[in-house]
């Protein structure tokens, strides 16, 4: 049986202040990132870094198809 292929991640730490901030702090990264090099990320792990830092796990997914 072959093996399940390896997501390709992105990693990125934040620093913020609230819930809100690090909502809107993802949110930019991942439309900057899918601008610049044309890929969608979706969260796949977050991990805390103590007091108001965190690092987000993202994997790269295919886009939607196009509907015409």
């Amino acid at each position: 049986m072959p093996k399940k292929a390896q997501p390709e991640l992105v990693d990125r730490d934040f620093t913020f202040a609230s819930d809100r901030e690090l909502d809107a702090l993802i949110a930019t990264f991942r439309s900057e990132h899918e601008a610049a090099t044309g890929q969608r990320l979706a969260m796949h792990a977050r991990r805390s870094l103590g007091a108001g830092k965190v690092r987000v796990t993202f994997r790269v997914v295919e886009a939607p198809a196009k509907r015409r």
